[in-house]
C-alpha cells in the first residue's frame, strides 16, 4: 500500500519548489506545505536535494503514463509491432502537449539542471535522469533507422542525444520567454528529423 504521508510530502516539494525555486525553499517550507512536522519530512528524505529528485519523478509520472497509454515504457523496449515512424511522431506532438500542460515540471527540470552545476549530488541524480531519457529516444531511434531506405553513418545513440538536446533547448527558450513559439520550432524539428528518415536511397548518379 503506498505511503500517503511520503506521497503527501513529494507532492508538497513539488509545488513548493516550482513555486520559489530550490535555493528559496528549505525543508520547513515543504512540510508546512504538506501539512506535517520537520521532522516527519526530514524522516521521508534526509536532504532536500533527496526531496527535489522525489519531486521531479512525481513530476514526471503523467509523461511517462501518457506514453505507456500509447503502448511504450520509458525503460522497456518497443513493441514487436510498433510502427516507429508512428512513434517518432506522436513524440513530437506529446512534446507540445508537455509545455501546454506541465510548465511546472520543466522549471522544476532546468531548476534541477542549475543546481547539479554545482552540487554533485544533484549531478548523479541529472546524469541518471538525462541517460535514461536519452535511451528511450535511442530506442525509438534505432527502430526507424532499421526502416530507412539507407541507413546514416551517425548511430541511433547520437541522434537521441541531438534530438533530446534540441527539444530541451527549444523547452528552455519557451520558460524564459512565454511568448516564445515552441510548437512552431517543434514542428520545424520534426520536419527536419522526419525528412532525413524518409529520404529515397542516394543513387549512384547522386553520390559524392
Amino acid at each position: 500500500m503506498p505511503d500517503q504521508t511520503k506521497e503527501r510530502i513529494v507532492d508538497a516539494a513539488y509545488r513548493t519548489l516550482v513555486k520559489r525555486g530550490y535555493h528559496e525553499t528549505g525543508m520547513k517550507d515543504i512540510a508546512a506545505e504538506a501539512g506535517v512536522a520537520p521532522g516527519l519530512a526530514h524522516y521521508y528524505f534526509e536532504t532536500k536535494e533527496d526531496l527535489l529528485v522525489a519531486a521531479i519523478e512525481h513530476g514526471c509520472q503523467p509523461l511517462m503514463r501518457a506514453w505507456e497509454a500509447a503502448g511504450v515504457s520509458l525503460s522497456g523496449p518497443m513493441p514487436e509491432d510498433a510502427d516507429p515512424m508512428m512513434f517518432a511522431r506522436m513524440g513530437f506532438e506529446l512534446a507540445k502537449e508537455e509545455l501546454k500542460s506541465y510548465g511546472g515540471l520543466f522549471l522544476l527540470t532546468f531548476d534541477m539542471f542549475g543546481v547539479g552545476l554545482h552540487n554533485p549530488k544533484i549531478a548523479s541524480a541529472v546524469r541518471i535522469f538525462i541517460e535514461e531519457r536519452r535511451a528511450f529516444v535511442a530506442r525509438i531511434t534505432q527502430a526507424v533507422i532499421v526502416g530507412m531506405a539507407e541507413p546514416p553513418l551517425a548511430s541511433a545513440g547520437a541522434f537521441a542525444a541531438a534530438i533530446w538536446g534540441s527539444l530541451h533547448g527549444i523547452y528552455l527558450q519557451k520558460v524564459m520567454d512565454p511568448e516564445f513559439d515552441a510548437e512552431a520550432a517543434i514542428d520545424a524539428l520534426s520536419e527536419m528529423t522526419i525528412a532525413f528518415a524518409t529520404r529515397p536511397r542516394r543513387t549512384s548518379g547522386t553520390e559524392g
